[in-house]
């Protein structure tokens, strides 16, 4: 074996330029699919992730949850009559565009865990009696816009101090949370509110109408739309990093192959010394492995230096996404790797070991 190691590092010394091509080619496929992943796992999370137990009363079916809408308060008293206490909620995208925009909801302080379980990071949540204009913001909002606690946020022009940041490991995670009453002086919406929730399991259900233009939904599923929108875009994404895979395998499988076909001599005369079929597996495996890790190796600090990084400075609807690493996404990412390079090994070696020895020795 280490004969067989041996002579592979003496080729790749010999051709080190394409050795080092190589290794950048693959590190370039590497850092997309590392990229491409944990995207898509991001946005799973920040999307797809909120407890759905709760039902939420909104104008229409439409996206209450993100964009708001308007409620009496005579929609609450007709809950109340169905045997419900709805909590009554603001939500809000403010700013000048829907790129730049903040999600923005309003809730009173002693509701603030029933509907939305969150980890405090830094600081501390609203409570009732609080002084006006204080807020919480998101780890991802807090991200994006580079604030930490005691800082300023700007609201509709109005200053908010920022009194703590919250993880929920949601799309909540890029809004910012104040009193109800600050959101209703906020928007000028006197006594009305955005939305209510109700628990799930009581008289009124799911897709029913409580009132002329007035709909029950599952919470969500605005979030649960936009993300279906923008993981499709994704998706095409990680379709040309597919191809991109296809060619860094075929174009190491081709490299493998012209290197061992240069030595099917040696391998010959390996072969009548007692060496097995399995030199040329090590062979193959021992090149692929000494250009796959280089390329890893530099592909992933590309990723995260110049791709994932960026990923924080992603907004949509008013929502950003926070890089996500767990044990999945490293299999997916361990399981491209090998595929490419099993790929790369498999091919050459099948063909060079179904070679008889005199062939082997360019012999009939």
């Amino acid at each position: 074996m280490l004969a067989i190691i041996w002579v592979v590092l003496r080729d790749l010394k010999r051709r080190w330029m394409l050795t080092l091509v190589m290794a950048l080619l693959f590190s370039i496929t590497f850092a997309i699919y590392l990229a491409l992943i944990t995207y898509q796992k991001s946005l799973s999370m920040t999307y797809f992730s909120l407890e759905t137990n709760w039902l939420v009363v909104q104008v229409g079916f439409g996206s209450g949850e993100i964009h708001g809408s308007r409620l009496n308060s005579e929609i609450g008293q007709l809950l109340k009559s169905y045997g419900y206490q709805p909590i009554p909620e603001i939500h809000q995208l403010v700013g000048t565009s829907i790129s730049n925009g903040i999600m923005m909801r309003g809730v009173h302080p002693e509701d603030l865990l029933k509907v939305s379980p969150f980890k405090l990071l830094a600081g501390r949540n609203l409570v009732p009696g609080d002084s006006p204009r204080l807020a919480m913001v998101g780890t991802g909002l807090a991200n994006r816009l580079k604030i930490k606690v005691g800082d300023t946020l700007i609201l509709r022009g109005r200053e908010f101090r920022v009194i703590g940041i919250f993880k929920t490991g949601s799309y909540e995670d890029s809004q910012a949370w104040i009193s109800l009453t600050d959101a209703q002086k906020l928007l000028g919406y006197g006594s009305d509110v955005s939305i209510y929730y109700i628990p799930d399991g009581g008289a009124l259900r799911e897709g029913s109408t409580l009132a002329k233009g007035i709909a029950i939904g599952r919470r969500g599923e605005a979030g649960n739309t936009f993300g279906k929108e923008i993981m499709s875009f994704f998706r095409y994404l990680g379709l040309l990093g597919g191809f991109a895979g296809v060619a860094t395998s075929i174009t190491l499988t081709n490299l493998l192959w012209r290197l061992a076909w240069l030595h099917r001599r040696d391998f010959g005369i390996a072969r009548t010394l007692g060496f097995g079929r399995s030199s040329v597996v090590i062979y193959l495996l021992t090149q692929a492995g000494l250009i796959l890790l280089p390329g890893g190796s530099v592909g992933g600090f590309f990723a995260v230096i110049l791709l994932i990084s960026r990923i924080q400075d992603f907004s949509a609807f008013g929502i950003a996404i926070t890089p996500v690493w767990d044990l999945s996404t490293i299999s997916l990412i361990a399981l491209v790797t090998f595929l490419i390079a099993g790929i790369g090994v498999a091919i050459p070696a099948i063909k060079i070991n179904s070679m008889t020895t005199p062939e082997l020795l360019g012999r009939e």
